[in-house]
């Protein structure tokens, strides 16, 4: 046997970790600390560097908004302000979301109630 012809064991490409689609990066066998830290590391956003997919959950129930837009809530990002994972909003742009969910319910309710005189005027003929 030549030396040419003989590869270590942990030259072959089955005991390599493979690299993830995803980020472009090899992890260890079951190391899915190492994949989700490069994941999160990965899906920052460019503008603002925080990870939107945090903060979607609050934006939905908060102001009724599908997706967190680092461009509304944080116009300046040099001002932005962060206390753990908390993201510290000015109160003038609270004031803004809170009035465009009260025109979007406004206008909810507005169909509800065209909707319903409607059917309330087809009963009476």
């Amino acid at each position: 046997m030549t030396s040419d012809s003989f590869v270590p064991d942990s030259l072959l490409p089955e005991s390599q970790p493979s690299l993830y689609v995803r980020c472009g990066m090899s992890h260890a066998n079951n190391d899915d600390e190492g994949y989700f830290e490069a994941h999160r590391r990965a899906c920052r956003c460019a503008r603002c560097s925080l990870l939107h997919s945090n903060y979607d959950l609050a934006t939905r129930i908060l102001h009724d908004r599908e997706k967190f837009d680092c461009e509304t809530y944080i116009p300046d990002v040099e001002k932005l302000q962060i206390d753990r994972d908390t993201i510290l909003v000015h109160e003038h742009i609270m004031k803004k979301l809170d009035e465009q969910l009260k025109m979007k319910q406004d206008a909810s309710i507005e169909i509800v109630t065209v909707d319903g005189a409607m059917e309330d005027a087809k009963k009476d003929q």
